[in-house]
């Protein structure tokens, strides 16, 4: 409604991998996409997750059988921590097709600081032990925002 150059539909879809053939899969990402299609939905970017490499060919599959722009078919391999992720995503292109599709007039993306940021926090230089008292210790996603939080204050310190 509000015309290509003023939305994107981004689909995050899973492409497994299955060790005994060896090979990603492609099929499932073809389903989802056309079960999106049936209710009036065309992605215009896939973002296939997966836990291995996913090849060329396999990317080439799935834009030829989504009707997505083969640039547009981006593989997200697992990685080690969230922190890689942009540089992953950039590295593909996504942020200048984003760029491109809504006409924005921008230079390229600078991730020197963010890269430092990924830095500091696979290669920390010290570490710490804290202690963590609470009510709800067995649950330890109660208190994911503090532990979030002492992870962010250890990148800015490099420490672990």
């Amino acid at each position: 409604e509000v015309g290509a150059r003023r939305a994107m539909l981004m689909h995050l879809t899973l492409v497994p991998y299955i060790a005994t053939a060896g090979e990603t899969k492609t099929k499932p990402t073809q389903h989802s996409v056309k079960e999106l299609r049936s209710i009036g939905l065309q992605p215009d970017v896939l973002v296939c997750r997966s836990d291995h490499p996913i090849d060329i060919s396999s990317r080439r599959k799935i834009a030829q059988f989504t009707n997505v722009e083969e640039r547009a078919v981006i593989a997200l391999e697992d990685a080690d921590t969230i922190y890689k992720i942009p540089g992953i995503l950039h590295s593909q292109g996504l942020d200048d097709f984003v760029v491109e599709r809504f006409g924005l007039q921008c230079g390229g993306a600078d991730l020197s600081e963010w890269d430092k940021v990924v830095d500091a926090k696979l290669n920390p230089e010290h570490e710490v032990t804290i202690a963590m008292v609470g009510k709800y210790m067995e649950l330890l996603d109660a208190y994911k925002s503090l532990i979030e939080a002492m992870s962010h204050a250890g990148i800015t310190n490099r420490t672990k």
